[in-house]
């Protein structure tokens, strides 16, 4: 399987400290020169700890929620940015949040982090401070009464507005969103599946909770090119292998297998856009119906046309 491997999981406090310092002082104290003495604190002890581990359960980042609805201390080692984690673990933690009544969260981001949380709901609140000599904002998240079990930076079907995609990241936190919010269709049509994208654990688990969700969800993928699936493999597939009466997987027909646009379309009116595969750049927006029908026309034609990827279908990943 790729880098991206990762679980998440609550980190047991005192018992687990050690795994928590392997992530927090190289990042924290190491690396942004931030005071032994200021790293540890007495919050530590009532505090709820998420742990993020590779594949060997190697410490890879974590984040902490106090019950005044501070999230903090949210550290991903570096070889690990940019891959998705720090999205997860936020978004793991907004979600416990809201499964405990908390109904206002805030931090304080670093100011070059800033964006990072916006992306997710965040919004600067104040003029920016020093903390540990580095400067700070505070940012604030208002979960509302309707969305206390789940973080939905938007509304699928409601929200009309158009969201920038420059990043894996911003691919992420809009894939996972929209999915979770999906009652019955998933339809992705894309060159190699996108693993930084689409196999990573909070997309994978939106996937397997719409398949489970009623007997009439349908998720059909067209996969252009399976190289990178067969050699490293791929959640996505081994989940469609599992529920194959929900989840299938084709081969485009030959006027489709070199179309160069990628997108994901979710029921009737949500979607991901990029008009180049191997281009991060492109749209998303969450009520579109005109646009989604448009691709739909073009997914279902290139749909009836393609084939089962056999070679999928034998593989035991």
């Amino acid at each position: 399987m790729n880098k991206g491997d990762y679980t998440i999981r609550t980190a047991r406090w005192p018992e687990e400290r050690e795994l928590l310092r392997q992530i927090r002082e190289p990042v924290f104290v190491a690396e942004q020169g931030v005071p032994l003495a200021m790293e540890w604190d007495d919050d530590d002890i009532m505090a709820h700890h998420l742990l993020a581990q590779d594949e060997a359960q190697r410490p890879i980042a974590t984040a902490r929620l106090l019950g005044n609805g501070q999230i903090g201390r949210m550290a991903v080692l570096p070889a690990w940015r940019n891959q998705g984690v720090g999205t997860a673990l936020l978004m793991a933690l907004v979600e416990h949040a809201a499964s405990i009544g908390i109904e206002k969260l805030f931090l304080h981001a670093q100011t070059g982090a800033e964006a990072f949380y916006a992306k997710v709901g965040f919004a600067p609140v104040g003029r920016v401070f020093m903390e540990a000599d580095i400067p700070h904002r505070k940012m604030v998240f208002h979960l509302k009464e309707e969305d206390h079990t789940e973080l939905f930076l938007a509304k699928l079907g409601e929200t009309p507005d158009l969201y920038p995609l420059h990043s894996v990241e911003d691919h992420q936190i809009h894939a996972t969103t929209m999915t979770r919010q999906t009652k019955r269709y998933l339809c992705l049509f894309s060159r190699d599946l996108d693993p930084q994208i689409y196999d990573n654990p909070p997309f994978i688990e939106a996937v397997k909770n719409l398949a489970m969700r009623s007997r009439f969800s349908r998720i059909r993928i067209l996969l252009q090119d399976n190289t990178l699936v067969v050699q490293q493999g791929h959640r996505l597939v081994e989940l469609a292998q599992r529920l194959s009466s929900v989840i299938e997987i084709r081969k485009p027909g030959e006027d489709h297998i070199d179309y160069p646009e990628n997108f994901l379309l979710l029921d009737d009116c949500g979607y991901l856009h990029r008009k180049q595969a191997e281009n991060l750049q492109g749209m998303a927006c969450y009520n579109d119906r005109h646009r989604v029908n448009r691709y739909q026309g073009l997914f279902d034609e290139a749909w009836e046309y393609g084939v089962p990827d056999r070679e999928l279908a034998r593989l035991h990943l």
